[in-house]
């Protein structure tokens, strides 16, 4: 409660509430236009939730008071560009090459990451990135996931994948794509940038 007396300066306009209790708001589309302070969310649902209001807009300003820089949500929020109010800067973007296999990977996520073709998918760009020199690191593809709209709860099954992968389990997927397919990711990024404006 101290905390959030020295955040929420005006007593009389805040409200303090359980993390599901927004869960109506965003179902109505109805948008939250003052400040959102979260403190230490970390169940799948709840961090579900806030990645749902930010993606469809549904809250002015988000603050998010992470528990521990392992926390899942605190790599969503490295991957949204967030900033840390203790470093005073946001983070840098994920890798444009990942985030465009990251892209390919949320594409597979509507029937999971963890069987069929969303693990095959998965586990071959990951192997296709580790080849070509990427290192084997849930961090920077877990942000790339969340930069390109992935999900919590296949996020858990790329973290999943990639710590087996770390202990030398050998997946045994079928082939999802060409050879060449960081070659291709990494002409789709140059693209994406060139792009952009300025």
């Amino acid at each position: 409660m101290e905390f959030v007396n020295y955040v929420a300066l005006e007593k009389d306009s805040r409200r303090i509430l359980a993390i599901s209790e927004l869960r109506k708001p965003a179902q109505n589309s109805k948008r939250f236009n003052g400040t959102l302070i979260v403190l230490h969310p970390h169940e799948q649902d709840d961090c579900e939730l806030l990645r749902e209001l930010v993606d469809n807009d549904g809250v002015a300003r988000l603050f998010v008071v992470v528990w521990s820089p392992a926390d899942m949500v605190r790599i969503w929020l490295d991957g949204m560009g967030a900033r840390n109010l203790d470093t005073g800067s946001a983070h840098e973007a994920p890798d444009a090459v990942q985030l465009e296999a990251a892209t390919c990977m949320v594409g597979e996520q509507y029937n999971g990451l963890s069987t069929g073709n969303g693990k095959a998918a998965v586990v071959r760009l990951i192997r296709a990135f580790t080849d070509g020199g990427y290192p084997l690191e849930k961090a920077p593809w877990l942000k790339a996931f969340f930069a390109a709209g992935g999900e919590f709860r296949h996020a858990e099954s790329i973290g999943k994948l990639i710590s087996e992968m770390k202990k030398g389990t050998k997946h045994r997927v079928q082939q999802r794509y060409r050879p060449e397919i960081l070659s291709i990711l990494r002409e789709r990024a140059a693209a994406a940038l060139a792009d952009l404006p300025g």
